[in-house]
């Protein structure tokens, strides 16, 4: 309950000052969020067959940027996910918090501390065309992480190029107390169209695993591609997987394939982390500049038990 009450007092606080022109002319508090809001129908093989109402990682926030002096910009942001649709989940559950940091950037590039989505996990860009659905990487491959305790570089653009080098202390492990106990690197390298990129996890996702995710992303015309690669290794238990994804872009139509092929969950990283393979197709059809209706449909099989799961969904986005 505290949480959901200092979140909603924040919320209600930043409203206040949005309205104070010179609040407003710094640009320090801008509100906004997302709700994507799905009904359902899913067929699992172990038996539940049922229609839901799901909220789908909706969310909303708070962020701002101004002089810091000495040509340094302060930023921040403060996120919470909210669930709009199941009241049967306890009040705790919610409200949830997401990325919320502050920090200073200027010509030597930015840096922020509090907690994040870690250089890999951003590194994906948005080739996953279906993030925050049943489709999403994150359940057929790990390094989708928000870091606790995440202290962030991340150099100026350089002729393309820009790194990003995260370090997560071990708070709350006792054998494990150093500034950088875990991990996280990425390179980007960006020229025209183009995208590419390549990052390292050590010890993120727990003590002895290492990943490491390769990306492609290419826009042609109205096509967008993405493509990913990863390799993750549990103490000697070897994963690996690909991904590939396509979007066709005409006049307020959207129409996205996506296809992911994977053994990550053989490293046995996370349970979230379960099919072996995953074929998803959508269409999105804008209503307005912040309104998306779209459909879709997932296929999976999960790694473990062979079991063949579907869903198939229509959705509303509504930005603010």
């Amino acid at each position: 309950m505290k949480i959901k009450t200092f979140a909603l007092s924040s919320l209600a606080l930043a409203c206040f000052a949005a309205t104070s022109p010179a609040v407003a002319d710094d640009e320090w508090v801008d509100v906004y969020g997302k709700i994507i809001l799905t009904l359902d129908k899913i067929d699992e093989d172990n038996g539940d067959d049922q229609w839901e109402v799901n909220s789908n990682a909706s969310r909303f926030g708070i962020k701002g940027k101004g002089s810091a002096g000495e040509g340094l910009e302060a930023f921040y942001q403060l996120e919470w996910e909210v669930d709009i649709a199941d009241s049967s989940k306890s009040s705790s559950d919610h409200i949830k918090a997401r990325n919320q940091i502050v920090g200073v950037r200027g010509g030597f590039g930015e840096v922020f501390a509090g907690r994040h989505d870690t250089p890999t996990k951003k590194l994906q860009k948005k080739i996953d065309l279906f993030s925050d659905l049943s489709g999403d990487i994150k359940y057929t491959f790990n390094g989708e992480k928000r870091a606790d305790n995440i202290a962030q570089y991340s150099t100026p653009k350089m002729g393309g190029f820009k790194a990003k080098l995260a370090v997560i202390p071990g708070e709350d492990t006792p054998t494990n107390d150093g500034l950088a106990d875990g991990t996280s690197i990425a390179l980007e390298y960006k020229t025209g169209k183009l995208n590419l990129g390549a990052s390292f996890d050590a010890d993120v996702d727990g003590d002895g695993i290492d990943t490491t995710r390769l990306m492609a992303q290419y826009k042609l015309d109205s096509w967008q591609f993405g493509f990913m690669y990863q390799d993750t290794d549990n103490n000697g238990v070897d994963g690996d997987g690909i991904m590939a994804s396509a979007k066709y872009s005409s006049g307020d139509n959207a129409f996205k394939i996506q296809v992911i092929e994977s053994d990550s969950w053989e490293a046995g990283v996370s349970t979230k982390v379960k099919y072996t393979s995953q074929t998803s197709l959508g269409w999105d059809r804008k209503l307005g500049k912040k309104t998306t209706f779209f459909t879709y449909v997932t296929l999976s099989e999960e790694g473990l038990t062979g079991d063949e799961d579907s869903i198939f969904g229509l959705g509303l986005v509504q930005k603010f």
